[in-house]
């Protein structure tokens, strides 16, 4: 069974409006995707549609954890997650992505699949760098593998070519 099929809008039944949506986001859902970020989670996601004669206007509000890996010490932890995005769904005669949150689709289309949506909102919401967060100014961050990689980088400074030394002469 395809995990992504439940996270599907079927709009055309629907009358103008007013319509909300309620999705669980877990772990199977990021195993759908291939070399992603995030490989656990666990979210709550309420969509909230606006539906209109010539578009549908999807709010998404996003509530939950993820547990992603420390860019420093690469032990995972667990991130919080809340935030909010907007897409715009048009109607026209050829389906493409106006703006990154504007889509057109098809006149006879009848259901929107949102999940590719979700995806990229997860992973744009996290920081660039994604380390483990200070405690009473105290890293969490795993001690023995640091210590391991403080005494890797003083082995490699003793080991380096003596030919560098004359160019740091230089400054």
């Amino acid at each position: 069974m395809d995990i992504l099929k439940k996270y599907k809008i079927s709009f055309s039944g629907l009358q103008i409006g007013h319509h909300s949506f309620d999705f669980q986001i877990n772990d199977q859902f990021f195993e759908s995707f291939e070399k992603s970020k995030v490989q656990k989670g666990s979210l709550d996601l309420r969509v909230e549609m606006e539906k209109s004669e010539t578009m549908i206007q999807l709010h998404f509000n996003f509530k939950g954890n993820v547990t992603v890996e420390c860019d420093r010490c690469l032990d995972e932890f667990i991130y919080p997650l809340e935030f909010s995005e907007m897409l715009i769904v048009k109607f026209g005669y050829k389906a493409h992505e106006e703006s990154e949150n504007i889509l057109v689709i098809d006149l006879n289309e009848y259901e929107i699949s949102i999940a590719q949506y979700i995806y990229e909102y997860i992973n744009l919401s996290l920081p660039m760098q994604l380390i483990h967060p200070d405690v009473d100014g105290e890293s969490t961050c795993n001690a023995e593998f640091l210590k391991n990689f403080d005494q890797q980088e003083i082995d490699n400074e003793q080991d380096m070519d003596p030919r560098w030394d004359a160019l740091k002469g230089l400054k």
